[in-house]
């Protein structure tokens, strides 16, 4: 073994460790990226406003985060596989749900997915500024 080795992985090491604030300042979610996002892959589907009117092919979306799978009383054609779901919308579970929607709850009619990590979270921050006050 090189007496060099031990020597570049103590700098490899201390590089990664500075490199990951680095990242996670970058990963920090953006609610405005969010809305852009929601409103060119999401918006043809979902509302935002708290009017009436607007897209009816899916539940609108204010008032999301916090409340049950299913349960937009003005809205009356979810699934069963989503009444059936049963979970409460957090940030948790709607980043699982919307990596892959039709892959976690088999049977639900929501095709859009968004598999990137940063556009999804991206997305769920705008989603958790959407108040019903």
């Amino acid at each position: 073994m090189s007496v060099y080795r031990p020597a570049r992985l103590l700098a490899l090491a201390a590089l990664t460790a500075l490199a990951a604030p680095v990242f996670a300042a970058d990963a920090k979610p953006d609610a405005e990226n969010g809305k852009d996002i929601f409103e060119q892959r999401c918006g043809i589907c979902h509302a935002v406003n708290k009017e009436p009117g607007g897209p009816v092919a899916g539940p609108n979306m204010v008032g999301l985060v916090g409340r049950k799978s299913a349960s937009e009383p003005s809205f009356t054609m979810y699934s069963p596989a989503l009444k059936a779901y049963g979970v409460t919308w957090s940030l948790k579970t709607l980043d699982d749900f919307l990596t892959m929607p039709m892959q976690k709850v088999p049977g639900t009619t929501m095709p859009m997915m968004l598999p990137d990590d940063k556009e999804r979270a991206d997305v769920i921050a705008y989603l958790s500024t959407l108040k019903k006050k």
